[in-house]
């Protein structure tokens, strides 16, 4: 009598999160985050440093654009930098 292995599942790779690119997806504040990237004409990966005055008006706008995977908390207290997908966006509004 022969078993049968039993066959792993795929894995699956995490959910993709689709950004919001449109400037109709982004609130105000996610807007004035973005333009402060592109005033220091950020590229992905690049870190950049806020106040903490920027910080504390902008708490839930960072949070959210880091949940929908926009920008990336770096170790530096009050840093962030673009990914990928937070450049393009930067790129789209205006």
């Amino acid at each position: 009598m022969t078993q049968k292995k039993k066959s792993n599942p795929k894995k699956t790779s995490a959910p993709v999160l689709s950004a919001p690119t449109a400037q109709g997806d982004l609130s105000q504040t996610e807007m004035k985050v973005l333009k402060i990237f592109r005033e220091y004409l950020m590229t992905p990966g690049q870190m950049l440093c806020l106040g903490n005055a920027d910080i504390d008006s902008m708490k839930a706008a960072l949070e959210k654009m880091t949940a929908e995977g926009l920008l990336i908390p770096d170790s530096f207290k009050g840093s962030y930098s673009l990914t990928k997908a937070g450049f393009q966006a930067m790129n789209e509004a205006k």
